[in-house]
């Protein structure tokens, strides 16, 4: 390959076909018209630009997302959707709010005014909901119960306040606990109207979503409904994450360790496979494997996380090919 530099006249001639071909889109024919010169002539001028460097493709996103990773994702865990924040790595707090800034995007554009649209609880959640702009939506229905501390309890019926508020739509909270002491009582629990009205609403829901939450290393707020021992005890017995509630071991299989199912008031397994549209949100160097677990588990069908979350997932699904790819 000569340097264009070499060849200033040629370079100049061949630089403007490509500009006027590739940029301006004219047709060949018009492009030697401008030139006096050959159709023939002019693609041989194109082709040289591109051989020789006068051409240069960049291609980005526009949406701080590195698409590659993202495609990488999508055909490794068969997700219909998936958003990877470009050139983002680190633990959980430092990677949080730009996950929460890519994620309030991508849920613009996913709802719609016709969505009933369930969500969990969580940090990362908090923070989507303060980004996302106004929308439209049907209905904002809570998918799980809320925690012992006032700031958890009160925390997922605030969300769906919030929710409701920037959606204009109505909103439905699960004004219970999420894991009650029997399944006898949580029985209980699920035949009060209010409850019931919430519960049965969750069969509608077109769009769920949630955070998930590691168990190895503890970063998790379901946690936080168990003591210490009995959480130690969920751990040995295989529990890597949660998401919604639901239990999931490292292969991706759901767990119900102690009849936590039978306990628990919110969305079922079932329930949440029925959903159409699944949207997981989670970053950080902590919950890479509570991840992966996730995407195993095919609950989600929708991924939006960090790049190095990305890798670590590619990486587990024997993808490794796809973790070097420059970022979009």
């Amino acid at each position: 390959m000569r340097d264009a530099a070499e060849d200033p006249f040629r370079s100049t001639q061949a630089a403007f076909a490509a500009k006027r071909h590739l940029v301006d889109r004219l047709t060949m024919k018009d492009v030697a018209a401008e030139l006096g010169i050959s159709r023939f002539t002019a693609a041989r001028l194109v082709d040289w630009a591109r051989a020789n460097g006068i051409v240069q493709i960049e291609v980005s996103s526009r949406a701080n997302t590195d698409f590659m990773l993202s495609a990488a994702l999508e055909r490794a865990y068969g997700l219909r959707r998936a958003l990877v924040v470009a050139d983002l790595d680190g633990p959980s707090d430092s990677v949080r709010d730009a996950v929460a800034e890519v994620a309030a995007a991508g849920l613009a554009e996913l709802i719609s005014p016709t969505d009933v649209v369930g969500i969990s609880w969580g940090r990362v959640l908090d923070s989507i909901v303060d980004q996302l702009p106004l929308l439209r939506a049907r209905q904002v229905v809570q998918l799980v119960g809320g925690m012992a501390s006032l700031e958890s309890a009160t925390s997922g019926v605030d969300l769906v306040r919030r929710l409701a508020l920037r959606t204009n739509a109505e909103g439905l909270a699960l004004i219970a606990p999420l894991i009650v002491a029997t399944s006898t009582a949580a029985e209980s629990l699920r035949h009060e109207p209010m409850i019931a009205k919430t519960l049965r609403t969750i069969d509608s829901v077109t769009i769920a979503i949630a955070g998930i939450g590691s168990w190895e290393p503890p970063s998790s707020r379901l946690m936080d409904a168990f003591d210490r021992s009995e959480a130690e005890a969920f751990q040995k017995l295989g529990v890597v994450a949660d998401l919604c509630g639901i239990m999931i071991a490292a292969d991706g299989t759901p767990l119900s360790p102690n009849d936590i199912d039978a306990r628990r008031i919110g969305v079922l397994p079932t329930q949440l496979e029925s959903v159409p549209t699944v949207v997981a949100v989670a970053g950080g160097r902590e919950k890479h494997s509570a991840i992966t677990a996730v995407l195993r588990s095919r609950m989600a069908n929708v991924l939006i996380t960090d790049a190095g979350a990305a890798r670590h997932a590619l990486q587990s699904a024997g993808a490794d090919g796809y973790t070097r790819v420059g970022t979009g």
